[in-house]
């Protein structure tokens, strides 16, 4: 048992070269014309977008407001033995859950159809793009990269778009209702509970800032990979005919060696 838990540490640490993190940087520079492009795509269903801002906004309300009734009908009924006015809290109660869970329901419900729809239709604009451009373009990359790019990394836009869009203005909304109910009710255990924000930022930043280049050697090992067993399974008879079956066999080893170095310090 010991054993297993130490082996994850017997991994050496990714070092990026000075080269790799310049190269890395430039990349970065470009993701507000990527969320701007992204945002061309969700313009064009911008009334259910709008609604399911909506649905988030009254699921954080919701959510709210079944604690302080709960916290009101303790201090005010249950504490001080007056049942006679808990019935109707309790009605209140349950169809503020409901309404809760409702919300939540069809919040993720829209969001999904937009982000499918949003996915697929980039995936139909990237597959007719393929068909245009010249074999120039397809002689320099690996053609699981290419298919990496229409499978996966597409992927990964879609599981974006089902939960980040939805926990961003979700965790918005209840932090600051949260914030205000805390300061309607003690102004000091507030600042005294705030006061741990800095340090989660500065946590924060440094983890994002060390994960986030090691997510994009992540994917770009992946395309290698799918590159690399793709030209492997339909070169076959060259590979046999050469017998380059060992060459092929520990190139493979290397970059999925690559490969689980690179997914495995990206989620440390």
């Amino acid at each position: 048992m010991l054993k297993e838990l130490t082996k994850p540490f017997q991994y050496k640490h990714l070092q990026l070269s000075k080269e790799k993190k310049k190269k890395e940087a430039s990349r970065a520079d470009n993701v507000s014309s990527t969320l701007k492009r992204i945002w061309s795509y969700l313009a064009l269903m911008k009334g259910k977008l709008v609604v399911v801002l909506l649905m988030v906004l009254a699921s954080s309300v919701l959510g709210l407001l079944g604690p302080v009734l709960v916290g009101y009908s303790i201090d005010h009924y249950i504490l001080k033995n007056n049942l006679s006015g808990l019935s109707w809290l309790i009605v209140a109660l349950v169809f503020i859950y409901l309404g809760y869970s409702a919300s939540l329901f069809l919040q993720n419900f829209w969001m999904i159809d937009i982000a499918q729809n949003t996915v697929t239709k980039m995936r139909t604009e990237l597959f007719n793009m393929f068909h245009k451009l010249p074999m120039s373009f397809f002689e320099k990359r690996q053609h699981g990269e290419l298919m990496s790019r229409v499978t996966n990394d597409l992927e990964n836009v879609s599981s974006t778009l089902n939960t980040s869009v939805i926990q961003v203005f979700s965790s918005i909304l209840t932090l600051v209702g949260t914030v205000s109910v805390m300061l309607w009710y003690s102004p000091i255990l507030t600042l005294l509970t705030l006061s741990i924000v800095p340090v989660l930022i500065i946590g924060i930043k440094w983890i994002t800032h060390r994960t986030g280049q090691l997510y994009k050697i992540q994917q770009r090992n992946l395309g290698e990979l799918n590159g690399f067993i793709e030209e492997t399974v339909s070169g076959q008879r060259i590979i046999k005919t050469f017998s380059q079956e060992d060459k092929m066999i520990r190139d493979f080893l290397n970059k999925n060696e690559k490969l689980k170095n690179s997914g495995f310090w990206a989620f440390i």
